[in-house]
């Protein structure tokens, strides 16, 4: 069992590149790769150290096709050719078998097969900002790493997912594909009243979810060593050289399969679906600039500029 000790968090608000930053690690020969692990397992909100540690290996347990099968795949070191290849296949046989009839409902709850055991985890959550606090300072030799989109960039993204049909509501009966009540809360405690949230115009409602959630981890990572954040736009804008330094962070070495898969991910200009890790980078990054209807930017920098976090991005100081 790889230990809880030295985890590595990947956090970030939903549509803020945090697939990309996972598949950027799931990329290294030596890490283990748990996507969302805490979906349908979510952490005790009280935490003491043998409560988390119990949570992370329960997360690195986790070998449910959803959590441990996110394409693309990746060759690690404790691998031989044939096991990797041999994973690949079953694989994807599990995958095209959980859409059958009849079988599929079994065949989806079997778990990946592994074939050894990495050296480093690799979580990624779009969903724990409240416990991030807790999992760095009650685990001092695990790595946090927060990613910031712009929020103009996250919230057409997450707008556009919305209107595609993409992903589910939260709350029955509400707009948000996220839940209202602490979003709300976060607001009223900023002087915007529950009547006066819902009569925000969308953007709006999206931005004050991404104050909070953003603004929450990282209040919590605040002068902590062991925890970074990465702006987006900088990591799609020179991605070899932050992703070095994020693997350094983490005590990772550079090397070629990352080197291939950041090459290959960056530089995509064919037209991919809406959680491709394969794209032009700095144009996904600049998109909503041409996409996003003026109404809905200044929608979402009034409430932004009344937040620290504006200071990350020039154009909303």
């Amino acid at each position: 069992m790889i230990p809880a000790d030295n985890a590595i968090l990947l956090l970030g608000a939903h549509r803020s590149g945090t697939t990309w930053l996972g598949k950027i690690f799931d990329s290294h020969p030596d890490v283990l790769y748990r996507h969302e692990p805490d979906h349908g397992h979510p952490p005790r909100r009280t935490l003491d150290e043998a409560l988390l540690r119990a949570t992370v290996a329960m997360w690195i347990d986790n070998r449910s096709q959803r959590t441990a099968a996110k394409r693309p795949f990746f060759r690690k070191s404790w691998q031989s050719a044939s096991a990797f290849w041999l994973r690949k296949a079953l694989t994807t046989l599990l995958a095209a078998g959980a859409r059958l009839p009849m079988v599929g409902n079994s065949l989806a709850r079997l778990p990946v097969p592994e074939f050894g055991s990495g050296v480093r985890v690799a979580l990624k959550s779009i969903d724990w900002c409240d416990g991030v606090g807790a999992f760095a300072r009650l685990l001092p030799n695990s790595r946090t790493i927060v990613i910031l989109r712009h929020p103009c960039g996250q919230v057409a993204s997450v707008m556009r997912g919305n209107s595609q049909g993409c992903f589910s509501l939260r709350e029955a009966g509400t707009d948000m594909p996220f839940d209202e009540a602490p979003t709300m809360r976060f607001a009223a405690e900023r002087g915007v009243d529950e009547a006066t949230f819902q009569t925000l115009p969308d953007a709006a409602k999206y931005a004050w979810d991404w104050v909070r959630f953003n603004e929450t981890a990282l209040r919590q990572l605040e002068a902590l060593p062991n925890a970074r954040i990465v702006v987006y736009e900088e990591l799609c804008a020179r991605p070899a050289d932050i992703a070095r330094e994020l693997l350094e962070f983490c005590g990772l070495n550079w090397n070629a399969q990352t080197e291939a898969f950041i090459a290959n991910s960056t530089h995509d200009a064919g037209s991919k679906g809406y959680y491709a890790v394969f794209r032009d980078s700095v144009a996904a990054a600049e998109r909503w600039r041409t996409t996003m209807p003026q109404e809905d930017q200044d929608a979402v920098r009034a409430v932004v500029r009344q937040s620290r976090l504006a200071q990350f991005w020039v154009d909303l100081v």
